[in-house]
C-alpha cells in the first residue's frame, strides 16, 4: 500500500525526501495544487476524503488540521505519522525540547551555542531546520523548537528534557480555544518528562544554566553568545529590526524591554490570535503596511496611526519627517500574504532602511 504526505509545507518536504530514501511510494497532497511537484499534480484525493484509508500511512504535516477534512472517528481509524515521532524512533541525540508562546526561538539559539562551548549540539525544529532532514548528524544534543502544532500531533513524547518559556494566548483560530492552546503546549512534559520552567526573559542566562547543568564540568560564566537574527537587532544607527515578533504578546514584550518611544513599524495577518483589539502604548506613532492593514487598523488602537500600501512608501514618509528618533519594525504578526516567514520581511526590512537611510 502507498502512503500519503498530508500537507506540503517544509515538513511536507522533508517527508517527501525521507520517504524517497526510504523507497517508500507515496502520493502528497495539498490544498493548492501548484505547491506540489509536477509528478503529483495530476493525482486527486476526493473532497471527501473517503479514500484515506486506503493508504498504508499518513505522514501529517504540523500546520494541518485534520478536523476540516475528517470526521473524529474518521481520524481515529487512521494510522497517522509526524516528524517528532520518527525522529524519536531514529535517532539516538540526547533531545531537547522547547516550547512556549515566546522566546523559544531565542532560547534554542542560545542553548545551541552553549552546548557547543562544552560539546556538540544542533538546533532543530520549528526554528527553520527540520528534523527529518538532520537524521544522520552526529552531534551530542538535538535542541528541538516545537511548535503547538507538532505537539499536539505527536503521539508520544520521548524528549529526554522539556523547556517551557511562557504560555500566553496565540494560534487560538487554529486550535479554537486557549485551552486547548494550552493543552496542546503542555504535552512537551507529559509522560512524566523532566520539565524545565523558565522563570523571566533572560533566556541567555537561563541557556547557560541548562547547559552547565548538562555539563557540569564546564564553564560558562566568560561565554558571549550572539543574539538571534532579527530578535531586536539594531542596525543603522536607530533602526531596529525585530521581525522574530509574530504575535502581540512578543510586540509588547519588545516596547516594554526598550522602554520604546520611536516611531513603530507593524505588518502581517493579525487573523491567528482572534483578538478585538491590540492597544499600543509607549510609541509616538504607529505605522502600518502590506496586504493585512485593513485588518489590522481594525484591532490595532493607537492615538496616532498612518497606514500604508508598502514599506517603500512608509520609509519614505518617515525620511520626509525629518524625525530623528528610533524606528521600531516589530509585526507583531505572521507574515501572512507578505512575506514567506519572518526571516525574508526582516532581510527585506533592512535592505529598505539601507536604500533610504543609507548604513
Amino acid at each position: 500500500m502507498k502512503s500519503l504526505i498530508f500537507g506540503y509545507g517544509q515538513t511536507g518536504k522533508s517527508f517527501e525526501k525521507y520517504l524517497t530514501n526510504k523507497n517508500i511510494v507515496f502520493d502528497i497532497y495539498d490544498d493548492d495544487v501548484n505547491k506540489l511537484p509536477e509528478a503529483h499534480q495530476g493525482r486527486h484525493i476526493s473532497p471527501a476524503f473517503n479514500s484515506l484509508e486506503n493508504y498504508k500511512d499518513i505522514y501529517i504535516s504540523p500546520g494541518i488540521k485534520l478536523q476540516n477534512y475528517l470526521t473524529r472517528e474518521q481520524i481515529t481509524n487512521l494510522n497517522l505519522k509526524s516528524d517528532l515521532d520518527i525522529f524519536f524512533l531514529e535517532h539516538n541525540s540526547f533531545k531537547i525540547g522547547i516550547t512556549g508562546t515566546n522566546g523559544k526561538s531565542t532560547l534554542v539559539h542560545f542553548l545551541e551555542q552553549a552546548l557547543n562551548h562544552s560539546s556538540s549540539a544542533i538546533a532543530l525544529g520549528n526554528i527553520g531546520n527540520p528534523v527529518l532532514e538532520n537524521l544522520n548528524h552526529q552531534k551530542k544534543y538535538s535542541v528541538i523548537e516545537a511548535s503547538s502544532y507538532q505537539l499536539e500531533k505527536m503521539e508520544r513524547n520521548l524528549f529526554d528534557l522539556a523547556i517551557i518559556t511562557n504560555i500566553e494566548q496565540d494560534h487560538i483560530k487554529f486550535h479554537g480555544t486557549f485551552k486547548r492552546y494550552k493543552e496542546a503546549k503542555l504535552r512537551i512534559c507529559r509522560d512524566k518528562i523532566k520539565t524545565i520552567l523558565c522563570d523571566g526573559h533572560d533566556y541567555e542566562t537561563i541557556a547557560k544554566k541548562i547547559a552547565k547543568d548538562l555539563e557540569p564540568n564546564s564553564n560558562y560564566d566568560d561565554l558571549k553568545l550572539s543574539s538571534l537574527p532579527h530578535r531586536l537587532e539594531e542596525f543603522a544607527e536607530r533602526f531596529i529590526d525585530d521581525s522574530k515578533s509574530t504575535n502581540s504578546s512578543s510586540l509588547k514584550h519588545a516596547i516594554s524591554k526598550l522602554d520604546f518611544s520611536g516611531t513603530l513599524i507593524i505588518c502581517g495577518d493579525p487573523d491567528k490570535e482572534c483578538l478585538d483589539e491590540i492597544i499600543i502604548k509607549g510609541p509616538k506613532r504607529v505605522y502600518i503596511f502590506g496586504k493585512h492593514r485593513k485588518d489590522l487598523l481594525k484591532v490595532i488602537k493607537h492615538e496616532n496611526i498612518k497606514d500604508f500600501a508598502t514599506l517603500d512608501e512608509a520609509l519614505k514618509d518617515l525620511k520626509s519627517s525629518n524625525d530623528s528618533s528610533k524606528i521600531l519594525f516589530s509585526p507583531g504578526n505572521p507574515s501572512g500574504k507578505d512575506f514567506q516567514n519572518f526571516s525574508e520581511r526582516g532581510q527585506y526590512f533592512k535592505n529598505k532602511v539601507l536604500k533610504y537611510f543609507g548604513e
